[in-house]
Parts: structure tokens; C-alpha cells; sequence
């Protein structure tokens, strides 16, 4: 899903609100610029096979500016998700 800038925003800010420490990237160790992607899903593994009413985790897809490394954020824990809706929280 596309994000809009208010989407974006209070994404950011949420982050920033966890993501306290070094935002070095592991992988190459840069100080870089993280952008933030689209909100992504994941689903359970059914041995190849489409599971209808499966469960499915919307993630938020954050990407090294460097070397490309993804970071994947839990988007309903992170609150950017409502839980009960599935629609995408805006800066308020």
C-alpha cells in the first residue's frame, strides 16, 4: 500500500519513538538514511499453498538508503495499524 505524507509523518514519529538507539545499519555499518516503504504483508506459510482467512501481519518496510538492508517493523504493535479496521493511522 502506498503511504500519503501524513501516513508517513505519523509513521516516523512512532518510530522515533522506539528506535532510540544508533540507526547504524548492520549490515554495513553506515550512518545512513532510512526510508520508509510501503506498509507490506506477511502471511502464514502453507507449504506454497493461497490460505484464504489466514492471518496477516501488515509490516512496515524500512530500507537502508546504503546498501539496501530491510528492516521490518510489526505495524499494528507500532500502533500505525488499527487493529480492528486494518486502516493506516495519520498525523493528527
Amino acid at each position: 500500500m502506498s503511504l500519503n505524507e501524513s501516513q508517513r509523518k505519523f509513521i516516523n514519529e512512532k518510530l522515533s519513538s522506539v528506535w532510540t538507539g544508533k540507526r547504524e545499519c548492520p549490515i554495513c555499518i553506515s550512518r545512513t538514511v532510512w526510508s520508509i516503504n510501503d506498509i507490506v504483508e506477511v502471511r502464514a506459510y502453507n507449504e506454497g499453498n493461497h490460505c484464504p482467512g489466514a492471518a496477516i501481519t501488515p509490516l512496515i518496510h524500512i530500507l537502508c538508503g546504503n546498501c539496501s538492508y530491510t528492516i521490518l517493523f510489526n505495524a499494528i504493535a507500532l500502533g500505525v495499524v488499527d487493529r480492528d479496521t486494518g486502516k493506516v493511522k495519520e498525523d493528527e
